[in-house]
């Protein structure tokens, strides 16, 4: 394999079967893919992996692979009241006691927008563990998106993780490619975008070709895209992802 290293792919696992989570952690390690999200119930777009789950990831992922983990106590909705945004804090502890590098998390208000008050909080515990700070697709559930950019830059989210097309369109990231080349222009690599939706080995190359880095960073993320029967990785699959040419 001979892997571009200025392309930087995010492999989402599943954390509901422990023993083949042992299994894709060794696997994705091994593969060339950068960064790690882990999650529990991808049925319902990704929640709060277990105490063992996050135990598991900081035991097996290597040194040169990030550890993110998903803080979502709930899967009913991007608001959070005064409870879930306490429990969200106590998971971004959990997360940075067990080994992760990063943490991935997306608040609203009820009318939409990004929730400042909930999101300083979660940043702020965040850096106290020095854990990099993803807001996850609750972006792409937003109107107003180049404003909320704004929100997240000066709140201090380091990346943003979207499709470019709206939340539960049914509509992936190669559908996305002119909302997200305006965002990442909006940006001006103030954080980093991460592109997720769909991502496959056959449509990887037209995506980082119409991405291309004078947008600012950019990387790929995926899920479905790499993974095989019995929720088993592809090595194969995410090597052809990371060996995409333009």
């Amino acid at each position: 394999m001979t892997t571009n290293n200025s392309k930087i792919l995010e492999v989402c696992l599943s954390s509901d079967n422990l023993q083949v989570l042992r299994q894709n952690l060794t696997k994705v390690c091994n593969s060339g893919a950068q960064r790690i999200e882990l999650c529990a119930n991808m049925d319902q777009n990704g929640i709060t992996p277990s105490t063992q789950a996050m135990a598991l990831g900081g035991e097996l992922v290597s040194a040169n692979t990030e550890l993110l983990v998903m803080i979502r106590p709930t899967a009913c909705s991007f608001v959070v009241d005064s409870s879930t945004l306490k429990l969200m804090l106590n998971c971004i502890d959990s997360a940075a006691a067990h080994g992760a590098s990063g943490v991935v998390f997306g608040v609203l208000t009820n009318a939409g927008d990004v929730d400042a008050h909930a999101l300083e909080a979660l940043v702020r515990q965040a850096q106290r563990a020095n854990l990099k700070c993803t807001f996850h697709r609750a972006f792409d559930a937003i109107d107003n998106q180049f404003n909320a950019l704004d929100t997240l830059i000066n709140l201090g989210i380091d990346r943003v993780l979207s499709s470019g097309t709206p939340w539960q369109s049914g509509l992936g990231a190669a559908a996305g490619i002119e909302r997200l080349r305006a965002l990442a222009s909006h940006a001006r690599g103030r954080l980093e975008l991460v592109v997720g939706g769909g991502i496959t080995p056959n449509n990887a190359a037209p995506i980082w070709q119409k991405l291309a880095q004078q947008y600012g960073p950019i990387s790929l993320h995926s899920y479905a895209g790499v993974h095989r029967a019995q929720g088993l990785v592809s090595r194969s699959a995410i090597e052809a992802i990371l060996d995409a040419r333009d």
